[in-house]
């Protein structure tokens, strides 16, 4: 079993779409944001393989508890989180799809804590075997191996990107969750894969503001290519 975490509706919906057999099953009732959540999930085939797709919600708390519940309930072999991002690299263009080596957390700062893409205690390896299955699928779609940075925080500001550039200068985007899911996946021993697709360029400045207009191609792309990956997983 497979469990593909998404933040967003719209990314989760890409994958449904691709999907065979489809079942609804639920995960335990929480509060989000004050409003019950949205605990459907649905069950089917995707690429011939049995999948669980999991809506997470925006950030790193709730995409933490949802991936604990998910593990719990469906005791996956593998998580893979899916979603858009903003590139911090200068070749890494909207469209394009990233799947992670490693994942951090660049705004924790913690005095004796080394701060980078290596780190102990804020970076984790992702799946080897997923992200080296990029170089055996045939796709139009720019894909890329590397570095994911975190955060609970849309990057838009110069201030941020100069910070992400300090401390790892090597990551090619940014986004809000992927952290979270590696490191619950760590705590309980479960493989994880990170894989974002390019919604907005955080080095042009202003290129957020067209987030919402690529966010459709962003996750079908992202979707496109992780079922090719599982495909072969």
């Amino acid at each position: 079993m497979i469990v593909i975490i998404c933040a967003m509706s719209e990314e989760r919906d890409a994958f449904i779409s691709l999907m065979n057999d489809v079942k609804i099953v639920k995960l335990e009732n929480i509060n989000y944001h004050g409003m019950a959540f949205d605990n459907k999930c649905y069950k089917g085939k995707l690429s011939g393989k049995d999948v669980v797709i999991v809506h997470s919600g925006v950030g790193k708390v709730y995409a933490a508890i949802v991936t604990s519940l998910a593990i719990k309930k469906f005791k996956p072999e593998l998580v893979v989180n899916v979603g858009c991002a903003g590139s911090l690299n200068k070749n890494i263009h909207v469209g394009d799809v990233v799947v992670a080596t490693r994942v951090a957390d660049w705004d924790v700062d913690v005095p004796g804590w080394e701060r980078s893409i290596y780190s102990d205690k804020m970076s984790f390896a992702c799946d080897g075997r997923f992200s080296k299955l990029i170089k055996s699928i045939k796709t139009k779609t720019n894909v890329k191996s590397g570095f994911i940075v975190s955060s609970d925080e849309f990057i838009y500001k110069k201030s941020q990107v100069n910070t992400i550039k300090k401390y790892f200068p090597d990551a090619l985007c940014g986004e809000m969750e992927g952290s979270s899911v590696a490191n619950t996946c760590y705590a309980f021993g479960v493989n994880s894969a990170i894989i974002r697709s390019i919604s907005d360029e955080t080095l042009v400045s202003g290129n957020y503001k067209k987030f919402d207009f690529n966010l459709k191609q962003a996750c079908d792309n992202a979707a496109d290519i992780c079922a090719k990956i599982i495909k072969r997983y």
